[in-house]
C-alpha cells in the first residue's frame, strides 16, 4: 500500500513547486512511483534546475535517503524528467 504514502509525499513538493512559481500536478498509477509534472506557472518561476534542488532538499529532509548529483532526461518538446530516488520505509516523515 504505498499510494497513501505517494500523496503525504505530494502534499509537500506541491509545497515547494509553489513557492518556485510552478504547478505541480500528478501522472500515473502511483502503484509503483510517483510520477509528477512541474509547469511553470508564474512571470518569474525559478529555472528547472532550482525547482529540482529544491525538491531534492525536501526529499533529503524528509526521508534521509541520500541523493546524488541528477542529471535530466532529455524528452521530446523540451520536456526534462529526473529520476529523484525516495524510499517509502517507516523512515519517512512526509
Amino acid at each position: 500500500m504505498i499510494a497513501p504514502w505517494y500523496a503525504l509525499a505530494y502534499v509537500g513538493l506541491e509545497r515547494v513547486a509553489w513557492r518556485h512559481g510552478y504547478a505541480l500536478a500528478l501522472h500515473g498509477s502511483m502503484a509503483r512511483d510517483l510520477d509528477l509534472i512541474a509547469v511553470p506557472w508564474t512571470d518569474d518561476a525559478d529555472d528547472p534546475d532550482k525547482l529540482i534542488a529544491a525538491f531534492v532538499r525536501f526529499v533529503v529532509a524528509k526521508s534521509g535517503v541520500e541523493i546524488k548529483r541528477l542529471v535530466p532526461i532529455r524528452k521530446p518538446h523540451g520536456r526534462l524528467a529526473y529520476v529523484v530516488p525516495i524510499s517509502s520505509g517507516n523512515n519517512n516523515h512526509f
